[in-house]
């Protein structure tokens, strides 16, 4: 018999198992996000109690340019043990997940497919792509740079988001992502740059630094991106807010048939960080 619900305890160990199957992550990382997320496990769908998907759903705010904002959850580590996919179990799962959120009146529910085609996947669940990026190559050349608290990093990052239609994080999402990277240079940093700070996520993974978020004065996006490179000593990919010209981040699904008028008038938005 097929069940979903809140993991149960003892039901933690097959999920973690499962995530570690799919994604490879160790269960301290798993560990970590639980406690930074304020979760206490999964949502997971069993069959005679076996776990046999899962996702995490942590909460995200979406803000609008006029300060009104929504609550919303964020699909996370959406896994099906390959003996039975095709089944629909991701599905079913993703439609309990709209059930759970319902519950908790927010109006959304957001992700970030893991590569371009389960954009369709998630289509057919409702979604519709969002969140765009533009990403660029940037050649490290040094400057002032400071390491950032997941909360000192938020309070920036929605000084530099005002404006702007965008995910709002809060300060333990943000402490997990400071975390992701063990590598030397990796972290939240403010930049000191000639029209004002920005901010920057960056991970140094050997030979393949990426800076997951730059966020700046666009008149120093070159010199932010070229500062963020240099804190991991190399060339590094560049992630900056897009628009509806550029490509697709992540994707929406409203939880009460159209989105708002808000949404309409600006239905880019703006998702930096989805700890892939």
């Amino acid at each position: 018999m097929l069940e979903m619900h809140q993991a149960r305890p003892e039901e933690l160990p097959q999920a973690q198992a499962l995530w570690t199957r799919v994604f490879e992550d160790d269960a301290p990382l798993q560990r970590d996000f639980y406690a930074l997320t304020g979760l206490t496990g999964p949502l997971v769908l069993t069959e005679d109690g076996q776990v046999q998907a899962m996702l995490a759903l942590p909460e995200v705010t979406l803000t609008f340019p006029d300060g009104w904002s929504v609550k919303g959850g964020y699909v996370y580590a959406l896994a099906t043990h390959p003996e039975v996919r095709g089944r629909g179990c991701a599905w079913q799962l993703l439609n309990y997940a709209c059930e759970v959120l319902r519950n908790r009146r927010a109006d959304c529910i957001l992700t970030v497919p893991a590569q371009p085609s389960l954009f369709s996947f998630f289509a057919r669940s409702g979604f519709t792509p969002a969140f765009y990026q533009r990403r660029v190559e940037a050649r490290p050349v040094p400057a002032p740079a400071a390491p950032l608290t997941g909360a000192q990093y938020n309070a920036l990052r929605e000084m530099l988001l005002v404006g702007r239609t965008h995910v709002t994080q809060d300060p333990g999402q943000l402490e997990f992502q400071r975390s992701l990277c063990p590598h030397p240079g990796s972290g939240l940093y403010r930049l000191e740059l000639p029209h004002g700070p920005g901010c920057a996520a960056v991970e140094c993974w050997p030979g393949q630094p990426v800076v997951k978020e730059l966020l700046c004065d666009p008149r120093d996006e070159s010199q932010g991106a070229a500062a963020a490179a240099a804190l991991g000593a190399a060339p590094a990919q560049v992630r900056l807010p897009g628009g509806p010209e550029d490509t697709p981040f992540g994707a929406i699904r409203w939880l009460y048939g159209a989105a708002p008028s808000r949404w309409k008038k600006a239905p880019a938005g703006y998702l930096g960080l989805a700890f892939d």
